[in-house]
């Protein structure tokens, strides 16, 4: 029998893609807390030496020093970490994701320059359908969304990747699979501007049109802010409070400045990302900024770009690269091409920072269980402290990836 790309995401991939769609889910809670790595109590250590001002104080000097020696080094303040930067924490708000419109196909189909994508902390990109790719924008706090969009639907690949931290999902339409792992995984309460498939419970969203003075489609001239979305919050009754205790990535420990050097990692200053014909996005190391500055292949100018917020006009950049492949595939059925991850199939995984490259795998269990990226000793990746930018790419284009 001959065994197909397909038959194997259907076998394996679409297992969590399947219990939402047959109504059922996996058993058991996610504790988002876990035991800390023995890393992070590192402790500082302490050095004094000093020698004897004289034979006659050798003696007192000689004891103090090994009273010194046996006292035990200062413990370090409990970790509290941003969950999704490693920093400090900032604010006990809680994590929101708003879906960006990223289509650049024609003068009217043309959602680009977005706004408000510098001041997400994790900017996640996956194809959704058409070949066109979207955009999840993370906050850390309601408090700290400008003016952001052009908005636009859900989809459950980005949801899949908020529903372990309880973050407010924000967008404006969603997928019948979508509303489906909404329904299934009982994560109404914290979805807004849904769609009522299946009589699944749905909260508006808050929104304002602005065309910027171009001639667009409508669909791509719609916004968002922190206030529309703690107005919309409030009309749900959604909390924006969260006391955060876990991580979205395992990051370089703030409380001893600590960093991924990259010191023996391959290079990767400049990394191309191909998402499909018309979708491409590419990075270049900045060593001055020690961060990576963002550019997209824009169909609709028939050239490479630099990805800016039109509410600064500065070039979007990220202290993290995280490069996820995995089998992607268009859902079953008339989905009018709506694409599904198989993220229970996990696959290869690519950190870049500093200007370097780790590579090994990444996983996630179950729609209710965080991604985790591993290196190939089987530990678990450390990112540095800042900004993300996530790729889920499909694996049909993992020869059309390359980094140097």
């Amino acid at each position: 029998m001959k065994i197909t790309r397909r038959a194997v995401l259907h076998l394996t991939g679409l297992t969590a893609a399947s219990l939402a769609l047959t109504g059922c889910r996996v058993s058991g809670n996610l504790a988002l807390g876990s035991s800390l790595p023995g890393w992070l109590h590192k402790m500082f250590g302490c050095s004094a030496a000093s020698s004897a001002a004289s034979s006659a104080s050798s003696s007192e000097a000689a004891s103090e020093a090994a009273a010194s020696s046996a006292a035990p080094a200062p413990e370090l303040p409990a970790y509290d970490a941003d969950p999704l930067t490693g920093e400090a924490k900032r604010s006990n708000g809680r994590i929101v994701g708003v879906m960006v419109n990223n289509i650049s196909n024609s003068q009217r189909q043309n959602a680009r320059p977005q706004r408000g994508l510098s001041s997400a902390d994790i900017l996640i990109e996956s194809k959704v359908e058409g070949g066109i790719t979207r955009f999840c924008a993370v906050y850390h706090d309601a408090d700290a969304i400008p003016e952001v969009g052009p908005l636009r639907s859900g989809r459950d690949q980005f949801l899949q990747l908020l529903m372990p931290y309880q973050a407010l999902y924000y967008h404006d339409g969603e997928s019948a699979a979508c509303t489906k792992f909404i329904s299934v995984y009982d994560y109404s309460g914290l979805n807004i501007g849904g769609k009522n498939y299946f009589n699944t419970p749905t909260h508006p969203h808050v929104a304002h049109r602005d065309s910027r003075g171009r001639d667009v489609a409508y669909e791509h001239t719609e916004f968002t802010s922190g206030a529309e979305i703690r107005q919309a919050a409030a009309n749900a009754g959604i909390g924006l409070k969260y006391d955060y205790d876990a991580t979205f990535f395992r990051f370089a420990d703030y409380r001893t400045k600590e960093e991924n050097s990259m010191k023996d990692a391959a290079v990767g200053k400049t990394v191309h990302i191909v998402h499909s014909d018309h979708y491409k996005t590419t990075f270049t190391y900045s060593l001055l900024s020690r961060s990576y500055k963002m550019q997209m292949y824009s169909r609709a100018a028939d050239s490479f770009q630099n990805t800016v917020d039109e509410l600064t006009g500065k070039q979007l950049s990220f202290d993290n690269l995280l490069v996820c492949f995995a089998p992607i595939d268009r859902y079953p059925g008339d989905s009018g091409d709506v694409q599904q991850v198989s993220y229970i199939s996990g696959g290869e995984a690519f950190l870049f920072s500093r200007g370097g490259v780790e590579t090994g795998i990444w996983q996630k269990a179950s729609p209710e269980h965080p991604l985790q990226v591993f290196d190939r000793s089987g530990a678990q990746m450390v990112f540095n402290r800042g900004k993300t930018y996530v790729a889920v790419v499909d694996t049909d284009e993992r020869s059309n990836f390359s980094y140097q």
